[in-house]
């Protein structure tokens, strides 16, 4: 029987009525499933994540890199990164689903605007909710949490998030009520909610912050048990989780293990591992190809090399053009991702509602490179020297070497390579500023609200912006697509940040982003959200 696998891509976001434009609403259930039903199959068949899990066991995950910190302040909420882990510890208040492109609630019961006042937003949380360590969980929880990233001192991965917020007030006569005012309108701050703010700790544990980062208190349906650095998390089930009555979560233990190898995360599963997602479209492939199932979620973002716009050789755009011109998606997808992957043809994946496809970032054309690589080294009297920093991670290393290189046929261009661990690329890259000239970036939006929007507008160069990148008329595209929730509006403006991209070169792209799950037989009601992240509570082993 012929291998499948199912793929989720971003569609178009629900046009809004008229009933909603009075004050929409995020109704009170559970986020819809996402996937096929199915309980897995034989050896010539790939399993199938859907399913009702049976009660109890443990499975184990395996991820390519230790976990930062488990203080929602401190660590990235990506399903690359931390992200899957906070989700067992935290829970979310809403969550983007990959099959419809919605926000839907979870611990929130709604958040929605105020009527047609995109300035005004109201959030309630759902009744009886506590964290594990059985402080309530309410208006107010939340309020400390955001209160928290918008204080600059912290240095919080989620400011640039929290910044989009005005004031937040609880209300005085329903404490799991919550108002919010924004600094500008925005029709998409759910989104925003989604992404950067929606794992809640609590208030008593934030007490003592710097306990957070081994010792998280949250309300969701795991609780971190046991932390080996560089090995593994051994997670038990909450027994105190929101959603007992209902059975959730099913298992009684989830363990994440650490590998940098992620083929070798790959090949582990049905051995050691039961479970992993992987952004690497070769290793996407070799999954299907080894009769795992795969989930994927088609995104915006993609693999890139990234310029520093405010110093060092690329600020001069015709620095950047070069290095775009002189390379080729197409080559790195065959030689470094066996085909599996797709060439990007700029920041928006070309299954995104939002992109203009008929829009192509240059590349891929030496004669053009030479010419402008002459005219920076002022023909190879003047040397463009530059660092590119990437993690040590086998693939981004290699298609780095390859980068290098091709450059190096280029009179007088020298880059060097620089491998770090994720903190130290953090702390350099992710963070912006002036120590550094180019780096491997990898961005995985799904929607432009806010990743994209972060990435690209002036004047936020902390963790979103690293670039430096300002243009006024990306700008002014940027703001424009937050006062609609039209797809069509939405389409139009983000054109004009394709268009205007494509002259700056702020990075070049080169492969799409996609982010998917592998999951052996064994594994059941495995629903996704947000960019690749596992509902735990849901999850579980076949009967």
């Amino acid at each position: 029987m012929t291998r499948t696998s199912r793929a989720i891509r971003i569609p178009a976001p629900a046009r809004r009525n008229t009933a909603f434009r009075q004050g929409r609403s995020l109704a009170a259930t559970v986020v819809a499933g996402v996937l096929l039903a199915g309980c897995g199959g034989g050896s010539d068949t790939p399993p199938t994540p859907g399913g009702t899990p049976k009660q109890g066991g443990s499975l184990t995950m395996t991820v390519p890199g230790d976990a930062a910190s488990f203080d929602p302040a401190q660590t990235s909420f990506v399903a690359a990164a931390d992200g899957n882990r906070m989700s067992a510890v935290y829970d979310a208040l809403v969550v983007t689903d990959p099959a419809t492109g919605t926000v839907q609630p979870q611990i929130a019961e709604r958040l929605a605007p105020d009527g047609n006042n995109m300035l005004q937003w109201d959030l309630t949380i759902k009744p009886n909710v506590t964290f594990s360590d059985g402080t309530p969980y309410d208006a107010g929880a939340v309020k400390v949490n955001w209160d928290r990233h918008k204080d600059m001192s912290i240095g919080s991965f989620q400011s640039m998030a929290a910044m989009n917020i005005k004031a937040v007030a609880v209300d005085a006569t329903n404490p799991l009520l919550l108002h919010i005012t924004l600094n500008t309108p925005n029709a998409n701050f759910d989104r925003i909610v989604a992404r950067n703010l929606s794992f809640i700790a609590s208030p008593k544990a934030m007490a003592d912050p710097g306990k957070l980062k081994d010792h998280p208190v949250g309300a969701g349906p795991f609780m971190l048990k046991e932390w080996v650095p560089g090995q593994k998390q051994v997670f038990a089930k909450n027994p105190n989780y929101w959603q007992k009555d209902k059975g959730l979560p099913y298992l009684d233990q989830i363990v994440i293990n650490v590998d940098m190898d992620v083929k070798r995360g790959v090949e582990s599963l049905g051995k050691s591992s039961d479970l992993m997602v992987t952004v690497d479209p070769a290793n996407i492939g070799l999954g299907k190809s080894n009769g795992l199932g795969v989930e994927e979620i088609h995104l915006n973002g993609g693999a890139m090399v990234l310029f520093n716009n405010l110093k060092g050789p690329f600020t001069d755009v015709r620095a950047r053009q070069a290095v775009a011109y002189a390379l080729s998606g197409a080559e790195i997808n065959d030689k470094f991702y066996n085909g599996a992957g797709t060439p990007a043809k700029g920041i928006f994946g070309s299954a995104s509602p939002l992109a203009n496809n008929q829009l192509s970032a240059p590349e891929n054309n030496a004669d053009k490179a030479k010419e402008l690589f002459d005219q920076v080294t002022k023909n190879g009297t003047k040397p463009l020297q530059f660092t590119y920093i990437t993690p040590s991670a086998p693939t981004t290393v290699d298609v780095a070497r390859f980068i290098q290189q091709k450059l190096s046929t280029y009179r007088g261009v020298e880059m060097k390579i620089q491998q770090v661990d994720i903190p130290t690329y953090i702390r350099t890259v992710r963070k912006g500023g002036e120590g550094w000239t180019a780096a491997v970036g990898q961005q995985w939006i799904d929607d432009p609200e806010p990743g994209i929007y972060d990435l690209l507008h002036g004047g936020l160069a902390a963790f979103g912006n690293s670039a430096g990148y300002d243009n006024a008329e990306v700008n002014k595209a940027l703001e424009a697509a937050r006062l609609t929730t039209d797809t069509a509006d939405r389409r139009d403006a983000y054109t004009r940040v394709q268009t205007q991209l494509n002259d700056d070169m702020p990075f070049w792209v080169y492969q799409e982003a996609v982010s998917a799950a592998l999951f052996t037989p064994k594994v059941t009601g495995l629903q996704l959200f947000n960019d690749g992240l596992v509902r735990w509570e849901l999850i579980g082993l076949h009967k």
